[in-house]
């Protein structure tokens, strides 16, 4: 099967592991996108230029394929979940006041397999949010969005110093940190039935998707200079940065339970390129701010009350248009009006199949009509 996606990089062959019908409305939105298929053909491409045959195949597994064995949750029960946590509020990484079961459930939440060896997410990654509700990339297969175009930024940057600097940095390592930074999004960033994403816990103060995507990592063998390179992500590990970046793969041990000495927090050229790449989110958290307003400004006219019915038209409206269309080719087409209802009209048109709004097919059909 993974041979088959990485040829033609889709999630439709692996929906029937999608664990809830919710999931699986999601994950046939993320397929079906346009721009959704292009990112991940743009992580495939960059999966297949990793160097070492193991890095390869166990990035490709965790990305594509959703029975992929989560490694640093196998044999994981309660039990060794709350020694866990208790060491990490004990170092204060994590709020000491927030009750056990909260963090658990936030840390650590369910997934088929649980407390087995090969526990899995049951939807590809790729399918996930690249963001939480209302921040950058907050749609089904925003996350193969976000490595993509953060796999892009890192490739212009290192082109960039070679041609004028005459400085060779080390790809694989960049790629390979990009590739992993933001995979366990997948993880924590859930859909509620209303169209949001859950809350993310914050662990030694970035959110958790980033320390638990440092323990999968160290958890499969990575190489330790990747690893750095991935926890650089969040804030390149100079001046003070150095002890939070520190922090975070010191954590990211604690959860991996493995010895975390060969995991140190040094400013490599790897570092600070796998940092600059990630500073996407800046414009798109304003195009998913403007894009969301202007369709809430839209949609009484169009048969939805945004304040009335919020799942409505966030399942009916927002996350399909985000979803199909990206926020930032809806925000660069604010400024002409008719363009983006031809947009939309297309967008909402042609994911109609996907099931996310079954009970509106009436409205659907207001939505994407000329009133």
């Amino acid at each position: 099967m993974l041979a088959a996606l990485m040829l033609a990089p889709t999630l439709v062959p692996t929906l029937a592991a999608a664990q809830s019908p919710l999931d699986r409305a999601m994950a046939r939105l993320a397929a079906a996108s346009p721009i959704g298929r292009t990112a991940r053909e743009e992580v495939a491409h960059a999966i297949a230029r990793l160097r070492d045959p193991e890095t390869r195949r166990q990035t490709r597994a965790a990305l594509f394929d959703p029975e992929d064995c989560i490694l640093s949750r196998a044999g994981l029960d309660a039990a060794r979940q709350d020694r866990i946590i208790r060491g990490l509020q004990a170092r204060g990484w994590i709020d000491a006041g927030l009750q056990l079961a909260t963090v658990r459930a936030a840390l650590f939440p369910a997934l088929p397999g649980d407390g087995g060896p090969c526990p899995h997410l049951g939807i590809p990654a790729l399918a996930a949010p690249g963001g939480n509700t209302g921040s950058h990339h907050s749609w089904p297969g925003g996350l193969a969005v976000h490595i993509a175009v953060n796999l892009r930024s890192a490739g212009g940057l290192a082109d960039s110093y070679s041609a004028i600097e005459g400085v060779t940095p080390d790809r694989d390592r960049i790629d390979g940190a990009i590739l992993w930074h933001d995979w366990a999004k997948a993880l924590v960033l859930r859909w509620r039935s209303d169209g949001t994403t859950t809350d993310e816990l914050a662990v030694a103060g970035a959110g958790a998707h980033h320390v638990l995507g440092l323990a999968e990592a160290m958890r499969r063998g990575f190489a330790p200079e990747q690893i750095v390179a991935q926890a650089c992500a969040h804030g390149p590990a100079t001046g003070d940065g150095q002890a939070r970046v520190q922090a975070w793969l010191d954590a990211a041990a604690v959860i991996a339970q493995v010895d975390g000495r060969a995991y140190r927090a040094t400013p490599t050229p790897a570092c600070f390129l796998a940092h600059l790449a990630d500073q996407n989110w800046i414009y798109s958290d304003e195009a998913v701010i403007r894009t969301e307003a202007w369709l809430k400004a839209r949609s009484p006219a169009l048969g939805i009350d945004p304040s009335a019915e919020p799942a409505r038209f966030r399942l009916c409206l927002l996350v399909p248009a985000l979803a199909w269309l990206g926020a930032e080719r809806v925000f660069e087409a604010l400024v002409e009006p008719d363009r983006v209802t031809a947009l939309l009209r297309q967008a909402l048109t042609a994911s109609a199949s996907s099931a996310l709004c079954p009970a509106h097919k009436t409205g659907r059909t207001r939505l994407i009509g000329r009133e």
